[in-house]
């Protein structure tokens, strides 16, 4: 019985099988075929898109050289092979060569000895004829007999003429796109194949050389099955050639092979398996029922014994049997995955009796407590003082046997010396209304607790502080905001912010630095510190000390942002007080003519003023450092001595002494004031020196006669008279006759005006009133001429009546100030000079521009602006090094000269930048052909450095203006805008603007 009912229910189970196999195997074998077609197909379609792809590219390539060739001129045979020689066609191409429309070849690359005719070639004639790119079939080229593809494009004159053919060669044996893509393998054994379309089609690319340009089948289609291979074709368009895939059926069809063979093989062991299966079940089918009522008797005393079960038996046994085994199963894995769960819990997890010992304890539990296993019954007591342990253990017990659940929170001390404060949580476990103990969750909230309590500390700081405090989330929106900012944003405390973003609080230029520097920075260093401009409640701009923090997750992406801010406005406006306060204090020291000067402790000088200069001939530089003593002399030390001591020690000292210096010598009364620091110590000494020679000269006139007075002030360098209330002059100096060409007698008794004349009188007339009216007035006038500069400073000071208030006339002192103006503007022309080249910088060409164009504005006359730069500067820059980039910039900036006017303005913007202003021009075409020639000067090479050679091209864009309301930044933009059209024109050109600007835009 055993044996018959084994062998049954294996063939049936193997016919069963067999046959649901054999289907499956046929369906999957179809699927498997049309999945690996479709595959191939794509793949084949992929490849003839990229080849079609970089047929093009390779087509693009070979046009662009073609046009740049006709711009320059096809007649120049050694210009032909330079260009060929030039161009990067080798990088992409096995050989590049240049046809006249004959056919003859002029240029070849690389060169060869006879190059050959190719106006019987197909490809020649298509382009010659059809004057349209053109990609040959394959051939055997005529000087080496290597099987090649050739590309031709057409050369054509810049009138439109056609000139020529330019072609290149891809050779099929060589590594290039073609060569490449046959040694391309797919999967095991597959290979590419190329051949062309039409009814005589031609093998272009293969992996066995032997094959190219061989006859070629003309279709790729054939039967699926496994004794066939497995082919795909796709058309490349730009060449009309058939791109095939082929892939041996051993390799394609090899799992299918392999699926089968191992189907027959399972089939096999299964019905080996089944048979002796059945007949260990049939000889377990009259088990004594005892088996069954025992293993239900261990199982109720040891659920987790183990024990066998007739689960195999056909009758009410083993129905039985397989139903207490299934509810045993699912008991043991609920058990399981309740020990699971509890044991990976991410709090601790606790059982006890209602004696308090704990029953069950995960592993969160002990590692909170800090305790091992053997001590989780009673070992958190340990945790508690020793004086308080037995209370705490009684509280405990009278807690665990009640009926209520319990939340407390505890702190405990660990083993290890450290505290934990934990949160305990438990509900009691009730059976027919006893109380059988408590189960519950201990949480470790130490660091939530220290967290939540420096959040408040941070929080009522943030609320407190005048900073401003904005915290952004990664896409820049406001998630807090403290109280500061709020009211200087002019938001309500209690208003929503979620809407706002960093937009809503700054202009737009902080917004771009923002994004160009800012969030950059603090993305990558953490944290970004620097000043910035922001908005207040009214959209008014105020300056900032900013600083940004990124604040970044767990695996390290940023979250969020911080901002902190701090008004610096008075701040800056104390700084820029401070600025022109020093300003005035060295014009106002400057200008005096005494001696001013600060010594520290040392009695070396670190202060003078300009008049030290004019009295020593030494520039106040020089003396800066250099000692007292040393300037003056052991002589004058000698008597300056003990003054200096006296006034070190506290007190302001005044007293005379001569000098002799290259002036002559003076008589000075000096003044020492001593400077204090905060506690009082003497850190240093204020001088003035007063010149009183002329005071004392003029004593001594007094006594002798008023002749000795008037040649102390006929030798007076600067103009000095007396105007009465009539003004009419009453004295004057020997400087006022020099000045005016007139003696005495002709100057005094006359008026200002009679003197002056009317245009300079109504210049001085509000001056004068207001010196008559008791005030001391100094003013600056200028006189420019053709040929001359000349600057005075003029002082009226009121004479009042001896006896009363009323003015009785004025003094006038008028100094030649035309050095100090001259050096002024020699040091503003240095801040517009550009160090490198010596052109002007930046800012003197934007002075210049406003200048030229105010010119142009008044009189209506035409000028034109440059804007140029050298193409390719980068690339020098990298290859060469910044030292050979710095050089030809000079050699640049000087070259720039050739071809302009005197009186062009050239400047260096920066980089490789230049411009030219050219006024006063009749038409434009002159400054077109001062561009072009500009463009081909700079094609000359430039020799640097050590004697290397650097060849490079300049784009040049012209703008120009005449008159009109456009601004400096619409005429700059337009002639940028042409410099970029020249570079996208092929660079080394002009582009010029055909009409002026006229308004903001061109």
């Amino acid at each position: 019985m055993r044996t018959k009912t084994a062998l049954l229910i294996t063939l049936l189970v193997l016919a069963l099988v067999g046959a649901t196999g054999g289907w499956q195997y046929r369906s999957l074998s179809s699927e498997y075929v049309d999945l690996m077609r479709e595959q191939q197909q794509a793949l084949t379609e992929s490849a003839a898109a990229d080849l079609d792809y970089k047929l093009g590219v390779h087509l693009a390539a070979l046009a662009r050289a073609a046009r740049e060739l006709g711009e320059r001129g096809f007649a120049d045979p050694a210009a032909q092979q330079r260009f060929l020689a030039d161009k990067d066609l080798r990088a992409m191409f096995d050989n590049a060569a240049l046809a006249t429309l004959d056919g003859a070849i002029v240029a070849i690359n690389p060169p060869a000895g006879q190059p050959p005719n190719v106006a019987d070639r197909d490809y020649f004639k298509r382009v010659r004829d059809l004057r349209q790119p053109a990609i040959s079939a394959p051939l055997l080229t005529k000087g080496s007999q290597q099987p090649a593809v050739v590309m031709a494009v057409p050369v054509e004159a810049p009138d439109g003429r056609l000139v020529g053919v330019l072609g290149a060669a891809l050779n099929l044996q060589r590594a290039n796109v073609l060569g490449d893509l046959s040694r391309a393998t797919v999967g095991r054994g597959g290979h590419y194949e190329i051949v062309t379309r039409g009814e005589s089609p031609r093998i272009v690319m293969h992996p066995d050389p032997k094959w190219l340009l061989k006859p070629a089948a003309t279709t790729v289609a054939f039967t699926d099955g496994p004794e066939n291979d497995l082919a795909t074709h796709a058309t490349v368009r730009s060449a009309d050639w058939d791109l095939r895939l082929v892939v041996p059926a051993r390799a394609a069809y090899a799992p299918l092979e392999l699926a089968r063979r191992n189907l027959l093989l399972q089939l096999f062991w299964l019905g080996l398996g089944c048979a002796f299966l059945v007949w260990l079940g049939t000889a377990w089918v009259m088990r004594p029922l005892e088996a069954l009522s025992n293993a239900i008797r261990t199982l109720r005393h040891s659920p987790d014994s183990q024990v066998k079960l007739d689960v195999v038996a056909n009758d009410e046994r083993g129905d039985l049997a397989r139903e207490f085994d299934a509810l045993m199963t699912e008991l043991r894995e609920q058990r399981l995955e309740v020990a699971a769960v509890t044991d990976a819990s991410p709090v601790g997890l606790f059982r006890c009796d209602s004696g308090g010992r704990m029953t069950y304890v995960n592993d969160e539990y002990l590692a909170i407590h800090g305790l091992e296993r053997e001590e989780a019954a009673e070992g958190w007591l340990t945790l508690v003082r020793e004086e308080i342990r037995e209370k705490v253990r009684q509280d405990w017990i009278r807690l665990v046997s009640a009926a209520e659940p319990l939340n407390a929170t505890r702190r405990l001390h660990r083993k290890d010396g450290t505290q934990v404060l934990v949160a305990l949580r438990s509900r009691p476990v009730i059976a027919r209304g006893r109380v059988l103990g408590h189960v519950g969750t201990v949480t470790d909230i130490t660091e939530r607790t220290r967290a939540e309590r420096a959040l408040r500390t941070l929080t009522a700081v943030f609320d407190m502080t005048t900073d401003y405090i904005v915290q952004l989330d990664a896409a820049g929106r406001v998630i807090y905001m403290n109280p500061a900012a709020r009211r200087r944003t002019g938001i309500d405390p209690q208003a929503p912010i979620e809407q706002l973003s960093v937009a809503d609080f700054n202009p737009p230029k902080t917004i771009q630095r923002f994004r160009s520097e800012v969030v950059p920075t603090a993305v990558s260093t953490g944290v970004w510190v620097g000043e910035s401009m922001v908005w207040d409640a009214k959209r008014q701009e105020f300056p900032v000390s900013h600083m940004v923090i990124a604040h970044r997750d767990k695996l390290g992406k940023v979250e969020y942002f911080s901002g902190l801010m701090r008004d610096i406005s008075a701040a800056k406006a104390a700084e820029q007080a401070l600025r022109e306060s020093e300003h005035r204090l060295r014009m106002v020291t400057d200008h005096l003519p005494a001696l001013v000067s600060y010594i520290d402790r040392d009695l070396r000088f670190r202060f003078v003023n300009k008049a030290y200069q004019d009295w020593f001939g030494v520039e106040p530089q020089q003396l800066l450092g250099r000692s007292l003593q040393a300037f003056y002399g052991d002589e004058a030390w000698a008597q300056m001595e003990p003054y200096i001591r006296t006034a070190l020690g506290g007190r302001q000292v005044t007293y005379e002494r001569r000098v002799t210096g290259p002036g002559g010598r003076r008589d000075i009364q000096a003044t020492l004031v001593p400077e204090r620091n905060e506690k009082g110590e003497v850190m240093g000494l204020y001088t003035l020196d007063s010149d009183i020679t002329a005071h004392h000269e003029a004593e001594e006139a007094l006594q002798e006669s008023e002749a000795r007075l008037r040649t102390v002030a006929d030798a007076l360098p600067m103009r000095v008279a007396y105007i009465d209330a009539d003004e009419r002059y009453r004295f004057n100096n020997l400087a006022y006759e020099r000045e005016f060409g007139l003696s005495r007698d002709q100057i005094q008794g006359h008026t200002v005006h009679e003197l002056l004349g009317d245009p300079a009188y109504e210049s001085v007339k509000p001056h004068i009133r207001a010196a008559l009216a008791g005030e001391v007035v100094t003013f600056q006038s200028e006189v420019n001429q053709s040929d001359s500069y000349n600057c005075y400073e003029a002082q009226y000071i009121p004479q009042p009546a001896a006896n009363t208030e009323a003015i009785v006339g004025f003094h006038a002192v008028i100094t030649d100030i035309t050095r100090q103006k001259l050096e002024e503007k020699r040091l503003v022309n240095l801040a517009q000079i550009d160090p490198l080249t010596g052109l002007a910088n930046r800012a003197g060409f934007e002075a210049r521009l406003g200048e030229a164009m105010d010119r142009s504005r008044s009189a209506g006359a035409l000028m034109a602006l440059m804007y140029l730069d050298i193409d390719g500067f980068k690339q020098i820059n990298d290859q060469f090094g910044h030292q050979a980039g710095d050089e030809l910039l000079k050699a640049f900036s000087s070259r720039l000269s050739q071809g302009l006017r005197s009186t062009d303005v050239r400047a260096r913007l920066g980089g490789d930048e230049f411009t030219v202003i050219m006024e006063g021009l009749p038409h434009a075409d002159i400054a077109v052909s001062a561009a072009t020639k500009l463009v081909m000067v700079m094609q000359t090479p430039f020799v640097v450095g050590q004697q290397r050679t650097i060849k490079v091209t300049a784009s040049i864009g012209l703008a120009f203006y005449q008159g009109g309301t456009a601004t400096a930044a619409a005429l700059v933009g337009q002639a940028d805008e042409k410099l970029y059209q020249a570079k996208r024109a092929g660079r080394n050109n002009v582009q010029a603007a055909t009409q002026p600007v006229e308004g903001d835009r061109p």
